[in-house]
């Protein structure tokens, strides 16, 4: 089931209703509800995949326990010697619970979606047998990657003690499993999330208002914008020798507001519905396009997974020696690396992550005479039009990787930007979709210190101009939306 199918126009309410219907009071309950339609939501696709999340639940929610009581016997002791002595031992017992979290979500997510591209190219490095290894028939669980990591953060965090393991099994498998951000995001933190699970939450009329306007909004980006722009990439990168480099940079381009608008909007959707539970989802987005530098990019863009490898795998990796410059220029390209990998087991995304953390790294050297040289990272902020075009140029490059199926097609593009720059195909370059994407992106920056541009629409409006506002969306939706396809990053 997708936000922009009639199921979930049919769901949506049907959910909502008896949500609110068994009362505020009744956490257990609504708790209970909410388990059900997220499974009921995620078994619409494959139902067989829901033994798999209700595992990944069991074994996350039994390893945060198992920490929790390999540490209970220090607070008995009153010796300080012997206290240590148990505290060493059991912070080793307490380990174990992270690591078989961590051996049970990353096998899995190697076994599913990374598995096959190892086995290929194992074959290929050693120039074995097609036949040697059998590929294997599975298909990948949608929103593996996303639970996963979220699930992966919860237990660190509980032997971090940053938080405190979840004693009530309902919550915890609510908290992985709630359908808003269940297939792609964002990748919630147990310490944000899991506490809106056990308090209770009260009906607000104006929460549910803005809920659905946020929801509208998404909507319009992901039909209205995001679809149809990738009409005309769709047809371009299919057959990218038959294009000159003008039609392919501009395809190119078209992709990169594409995937904002898409992925972007199914996080507008996301956040709206949760809104209409009484749930605050964090933001995924703010206006990455405005950025000044590709660091300062990931900064605005999936901030979820950006902040998530940055706080389990940049800083650990940094961590080990603090004062060496050249580890932290590594451990950008390693997490970078991680990250395109995270998207799709392909070498394409391998080479996106890759380049984007050469960039990066590259961003944090220090340039300039005097006393205090800055950072080419500080040097392109304070000079936002070099920084842009350098950003753009930097992301538009990389887009390539992320766009094509494979190596082949996406040299095959970067040859044809070095063709003859003329225009064959007009029908792609004129049309309302360019000034679409343009009041949209208007209307994101006018409005940058809201959530959404619809937000406080009442304070600003009649009544009937500001539901004449919402018709004439609905009215575009409808009419103005392009073919429908399923939001991109949920192959991820």
């Amino acid at each position: 089931m997708v936000f922009n199918s009639f199921g979930f126009g049919l769901f949506l309410p049907i959910v909502f209703l008896l949500y609110w219907a068994i009362g505020s009071s009744r956490i257990k309950w609504q708790n209970l509800l909410i388990l059900c339609a997220s499974y009921f939501f995620y078994g619409v696709w494959d139902w067989r995949f829901l033994l798999l999340i209700f595992s990944s639940a069991a074994v996350d929610y039994l390893a945060g326990r198992w920490i929790a009581v390999s540490r209970s016997k220090n607070s008995e002791i009153d010796d300080t010697k012997a206290a240590k002595k148990v505290s060493k031992s059991q912070e080793k017992k307490a380990r174990y619970g992270v690591y078989v979290s961590i051996f049970w979500n990353l096998g899995v997510l190697f076994y599913f979606k990374y598995a096959n591209f190892f086995l290929d190219n194992f074959k290929a490095l050693f120039n074995l047998p097609t036949e040697t290894f059998s590929t294997l028939d599975v298909i990948i669980p949608v929103g593996l990657s996303y639970y996963t990591f979220q699930t992966i953060s919860y237990t660190v965090d509980v032997y971090q003690k940053k938080i405190k393991p979840s004693d009530n099994f309902l919550q915890f498998v609510c908290f992985v499993s709630f359908f808003p951000q269940l297939v792609a995001g964002p990748i919630e933190r147990a310490g944000r999330l899991l506490p809106q699970f056990a308090s209770r939450r009260i009906f607000k009329m104006s929460q549910a208002k803005d809920g659905l306007r946020r929801i509208l909004w998404g909507l319009f980006k992901k039909v209205v914008v995001a679809d149809n722009l990738g009409v005309a990439v769709s047809v371009i990168y299919a057959h990218p020798e038959n294009f000159s480099s003008l039609e392919l940079l501009y395809a190119t381009v078209l992709f990169f507001f594409q995937l904002y608008c898409d992925f972007a909007g199914y996080t507008d959707i996301a956040v709206g519905t949760a809104k209409l539970f009484g749930f605050k989802l964090s933001e995924n987005f703010k206006m990455p396009y405005l950025a000044t530098n590709v660091s300062s990019f990931w900064d605005r863009w999936h901030i979820s997974l950006s902040k998530w490898v940055r706080d389990y795998l940049f800083i650990p990796i940094v961590k080990t020696n603090k004062k060496s410059k050249t580890l932290r220029f590594f451990a950008l390209i390693i997490t970078m690396t991680a990250m395109g990998l995270w998207h799709g087991a392909s070498w394409t995304f391998v080479l996106f992550g890759v380049t984007q953390g050469i960039v990066m790294a590259i961003e944090t050297l220090k340039v300039g005479l005097g006393k205090k040289p800055k950072s080419i990272r500080q040097w392109l902020h304070q000079y936002p039009i070099f920084g842009r075009t350098h950003l753009y140029i930097q992301i538009i490059l990389a887009m390539i990787f992320f766009r094509a199926p494979d190596i082949n097609e996406a040299w095959l593009v970067i040859q044809g930007l070095f063709s003859l720059p003329v225009w064959q195909n007009f029908q792609l370059i004129i049309g309302a979709k360019i000034v679409v994407l343009a009041i949209l992106l208007a209307a994101e920056f006018l409005t940058a210190k809201k959530m959404h541009p619809l937000e406080h629409l009442e304070h600003k409006l009649s009544t009937p101009l500001r539901w004449g506002v919402y018709y004439a969306f609905i009215f575009m939706i409808i009419r103005y939306g392009g073919p429908q396809e399923t939001f991109i990053y949920f192959q991820f």
